[in-house]
C-alpha cells in the first residue's frame, strides 16, 4: 500500500489485470487528490518513491494552500518537475453551459474531451515523457483524476471492471472526505455551487450511476485514435501505453 504522510486519495495505478493476462507495474504511475497536503516527510517519500513529475489537473484559481495545509520546507519538491495541465476551461462560457451540469460525473466526460483535445494532448504527453515515475491528480483526485485515470487505463490494455473499480475507489474516498472532515465549500467555477454532504448509501448510489456512464463512454471511445488526432505521434502514445507495461 502507498503511504506518503499528509497523502489524500492516493493510489498506485499498478497491480490491475490486464486483457490477456499479466499485471499493471507497480511504481510507474500514480493517482492523487491535491497534493497540498503532504507534509515534508510525505514529499521525502513521494521522491523516494521515484516521482520525478507532477501533472497538476487544476485551473489556476485552484492551486492555493489552505490554513489547514502543513508547512513546508522551501526544498520540499526539490527535484520534481510540476507541469499545470489543465483539462477545462471553466472561463468558456460554453464548457459551463455544456458540461457545467455534469462537472462530477462522467457525463461530461465526452463532451469535456471533445472541447479540448490540445489540453489532453498535453497532459498525456507530459506522462509519456515524464522521466521516473509519475503523479497526477487533480483536487480531490476523484473527477479530473478519474477521467484521465480510465483514459490512461484504457490504453494500457486493463480490464474494464478493474478501471471502474478504481474510478469508484476514487470517488468513494473524495466524496467520505468531503462528508466527514471538510465544510461545505463552494467548488471553483460553478457560480458558488456548494457541494451537499452525502451518507455513505448514497455515494455507493451516485458512483453506480456513475460508474454505468463511465463504462459507456469508454466503450465508446478509441483513446489510441483520440490522441493521435489531438496530435501526439505514434510513438509518444505507444510510450504513453507502455509505461504501465513490462
Amino acid at each position: 500500500m502507498t503511504d506518503w504522510d499528509g497523502a489524500f486519495n492516493l493510489r498506485d495505478l499498478g497491480g490491475l489485470p490486464l486483457n490477456g493476462g499479466g499485471m499493471t507495474v507497480h511504481g510507474r504511475v500514480y493517482r492523487s487528490g491535491r497534493p497540498e497536503t503532504l507534509t515534508d516527510a510525505g514529499w521525502h517519500a513521494l521522491r523516494s518513491a521515484g516521482v520525478r513529475t507532477i501533472v497538476d489537473l487544476r485551473n489556476a484559481p485552484e492551486r492555493t494552500r489552505r490554513d489547514t495545509d502543513p508547512a513546508l520546507a522551501a526544498e520540499h519538491a526539490e527535484g520534481v518537475v510540476i507541469i499545470h495541465a489543465p483539462t477545462e476551461d471553466p472561463d468558456d462560457a460554453e464548457f459551463m453551459r455544456v458540461c457545467g451540469p455534469w462537472l462530477d460525473h462522467p457525463r461530461s466526460y465526452a463532451d469535456n474531451t471533445r472541447m479540448y483535445p490540445e489540453r489532453f494532448a498535453a497532459v498525456f504527453t507530459a506522462l509519456a515523457a515524464a522521466e521516473g515515475a509519475a503523479l497526477f491528480h487533480c483536487a480531490g483526485g476523484r473527477d479530473r483524476t478519474g477521467m484521465i485515470a480510465g483514459m490512461l487505463l484504457t490504453l494500457a490494455e486493463v480490464e474494464r471492471d478493474a478501471i471502474l473499480l478504481d474510478y469508484g475507489a476514487g470517488f468513494r474516498e473524495a466524496s467520505r472526505r468531503h462528508s466527514r472532515d471538510l465544510p461545505a465549500v463552494p467548488l471553483p467555477g460553478q457560480g458558488g455551487y456548494v457541494e451537499p454532504k452525502f451518507s455513505d448509501e448514497e455515494i455507493e448510489e451516485r458512483i453506480a450511476d456513475r460508474v454505468a456512464a463511465l463504462d459507456s463512454w469508454l466503450a465508446d471511445l478509441d483513446v489510441r485514435a483520440y490522441l493521435r488526432d489531438a496530435g501526439m505521434t505514434e510513438p509518444e502514445i505507444e510510450l504513453l501505453a507502455r509505461r504501465l507495461r513490462n
